[in-house]
């Protein structure tokens, strides 16, 4: 069966709108194309595309790297496609514009350029089919979400609480492409950890943290997680022989001070814990885009440790 998806590519050089059309169409997506920043948001006014490949040296009114400037603009209007930043050469400092700016990856227009961008195009379209199909196999799951949120809000029984969190959490996560085979209540002889995120997800952005699968621990406590439940979970996380480096402390009371100090303070190695409260967990249930929601609040987590460790 041929791919499927709707693709805008923007480059203001002929040629290369030519040779994308060319290999692109030839795969069987459908391609349009804009020369300029403008052409592309006028563009983006009608619904249904799926990628982006944004040249970075678009030439517009203030001069190169336009094609990055214009990231967070697309996004604006179409929160759920991808941004593929095709640039000549993929230094450092632009990569990491991009990533910041909501890029889903980068090309670079080298001599395997052609074999690569079929390669990244499946690869980023894989994501908003499996969204879809997701919705279609799942009709009755956000209506479950909000349920069992509610359900955790009004629970007074601490137990009951406690289970209806993680059937939670692992429900947020498994509607994020990649983690759909998110497990709870994994026990051994020695621990018990309450989700599993095994990490298939193929965007760059999950692959780059380098954790294997994800850890999540639950509080529903009415007082706040103190530092000491924090450096517990870490040790959990830097037990896994390094296919761990991510967790998520999910505490629907909070945390104290000292575990924030200590959240940003003392980063141990490659390890990042995100903490999520209540209002975050708020968040991720209203989100319309999940995905993008937990990478804003591991962003902020990693940007705050790496400000307090300078």
């Amino acid at each position: 069966m041929n791919p499927t998806g709707r693709i805008l590519i923007v480059d203001d050089e002929p040629t290369f709108l030519e040779t994308y059309r060319l290999i692109l169409s030839t795969e069987g997506y459908t391609v349009d194309a804009a020369a300029d920043g403008p052409s592309a948001l006028a563009k983006l006014e009608q619904p249904g595309w799926d990628l982006i490949l944004l040249d970075r040296k678009l030439q517009g009114r203030y001069g190169p790297d336009t094609g990055l400037d214009l990231i967070q603009s697309i996004l604006q209007r179409a929160p759920d496609v991808k941004v593929i930043l095709v640039t000549g050469v993929a230094d450092e400092d632009s990569v990491n514009r991009a990533f910041s700016a909501g890029a889903y990856d980068y090309l670079e227009k080298n001599a395997y350029f052609e074999a690569i961008l079929k390669v990244k195009v499946r690869h980023a379209l894989e994501a908003p089919r499996e969204r879809r199909m997701a919705a279609l196999a799942n009709g009755k799951r956000e209506e479950k979400i909000r349920e069992l949120w509610k359900s955790v809000l009004t629970e007074r029984d601490s137990s009951i609480k406690g289970a209806l969190l993680e059937d939670l959490m692992a429900l947020l996560f498994k509607s994020i492409p990649g983690f759909e085979r998110t497990q709870t209540n994994r026990k051994s002889l020695d621990e018990q950890i309450d989700i599993v995120i095994p990490n298939e997800s193929t965007a760059p952005f999950w692959q780059q943290t380098h954790s294997q699968y994800i850890l999540g621990e639950c509080k529903n406590w009415s007082k706040p997680v103190e530092r000491r439940e924090l450096d517990v979970f870490i040790k959990d996380i830097e037990r896994r022989f390094g296919r761990c480096r991510l967790g998520f402390f999910i505490s629907i009371g909070g945390f104290t001070k000292g575990f924030e100090s200590a959240l940003a303070a003392e980063r141990r190695g490659d390890v990042l814990v995100v903490a999520l409260d209540k209002a975050r967990v708020d968040e991720l249930v209203q989100a319309p885009n999940r995905e993008a929601k937990l990478k804003e609040f591991h962003d902020r987590a990693l940007m705050a440790s790496t400000t307090d460790s300078v």
